[in-house]
């Protein structure tokens, strides 16, 4: 059963046992640029092969181990799996001050924490990945729990790895928001049973996400920490501005 949430307005009201659930990439931090140019410069060097931007932006969110394979099993290339793999994460840290850390959703992920709601990151990255990254967040004190793609057997978009965060931290799915940003996320969202916040500022962008009905939908970073009910500026108190909601089942508008 998918959960359920009563809403005032554009804003979630749930009790601070919700566990919210959050993605990385494109949705605390803003790299689809730099993986796109990472996974090219791996297809030009491995497979002499590219692919068109919006086409490599369209696997943000599914693991590297399937992205490079994206073209076909690499060993037809006469290419090492492995070997692109490493190189990927090499070309990414070589170029990691391109990162862009997204303030106010780390500060939502933070408030969140701050306000009782069990938390967790749920990515697509691989361990070594979210070993490199991670600590560049600064999260790593309020984060309860971080499943990573090597962690489950079928990754996003399957519901595994909210799945896996969800039983960490003893919390049923009907008790849940996955916050991200890619119809991955939304997918696999949905076959867990949690609600789902698409973020227009990611790999996905505006149109994608809403076609994927979420839950709840910020167009701006500096829309989560009210949509979120975790900080209601006096200016915006019950205006809801910009923060667009589906109507929930059992809620209101």
């Amino acid at each position: 059963m998918k959960a359920r949430a009563p809403s005032a307005g554009n804003v979630l009201q749930v009790e601070p046992s919700w566990a919210f659930l959050w993605d990385i990439d494109g949705t605390l931090i803003d790299t689809t640029a730099l993986i796109v140019q990472g996974l090219q410069h791996v297809y030009q060097t491995f497979l002499k092969r590219s692919l068109p931007f919006d086409t490599i932006r369209g696997i943000i969110g599914i693991p590297l181990a399937e992205q490079i394979r994206i073209l076909g099993d690499p060993a037809l290339y006469g290419a090492d799996p492995a070997a692109m793999e490493r190189e990927f994460i090499r070309w990414y840290e070589a170029h990691a001050d391109q990162e862009r850390i997204i303030p106010e959703a780390i500060q939502a992920l933070k408030e969140g924490k701050r306000a009782g709601h069990p938390t967790a990151v749920v990515t697509s990255k691989n361990r070594a990945e979210i070993a490199n990254t991670l600590p560049r967040l600064g999260i790593e004190a309020w984060v309860d729990v971080v499943v990573s793609a090597e962690d489950v057997e079928h990754p996003k978009p399957f519901p595994d790895p909210i799945l896996a965060a969800l039983k960490a931290l003893c919390v049923p799915a009907t008790h849940a928001l996955y916050i991200g940003d890619t119809v991955h996320d939304a997918q696999a969202a949905r076959a867990a049973g949690v609600l789902f916040c698409g973020v227009a500022w990611g790999a996905a962008g505006r149109e994608a996400l809403l076609s994927q009905n979420p839950d709840l939908f910020c167009e701006e970073p500096g829309e989560l920490s009210v949509v979120l009910n975790l900080r209601l500026p006096q200016d915006r108190r019950g205006a809801g501005h910009h923060v667009h909601q589906k109507t929930l089942p059992g809620g209101n508008r």
